[in-house]
């Protein structure tokens, strides 16, 4: 009976792991003397997949950030926002530009 209780432990573990990559985008913010935990963001994801679901902002510009629909989705603007690497009036230019494009 122990030897079955483990098994669907272990189960429910592996599922709850797998769950969580297609669940949530992990978002790197770098930085020197931070630990590492303190420079890992998580955003939800607006369906379930693999796409970016490890993704560093360290040295990348925040228009070639945004400009990936799944991470712009997410809501990736209020990180770089946070992290003070664009004001709220540069990202709202910059996603209104792509919402634009999309609707076209």
């Amino acid at each position: 009976m122990a030897q079955v209780i483990k098994k669907y432990t272990l189960y429910a573990i592996l599922i709850g792991l797998v769950y969580a990559l297609l669940a949530y985008h992990y978002i790197y913010t770098g930085g020197e003397g931070v630990d590492i935990f303190d420079s890992i963001q998580i955003l939800k994801k607006e369906k379930l997949n693999l796409r970016y679901t490890f993704f560093s902002i360290k040295s990348k510009k925040p228009e070639n950030i945004l400009k990936i629909d799944v991470l712009r989705d997410a809501g990736i603007g209020d990180i770089l926002v946070d992290y003070d690497l664009v004001t709220e009036a540069q990202r709202n230019k910059i996603e209104n530009k792509y919402y634009v494009d999309e609707e076209e």
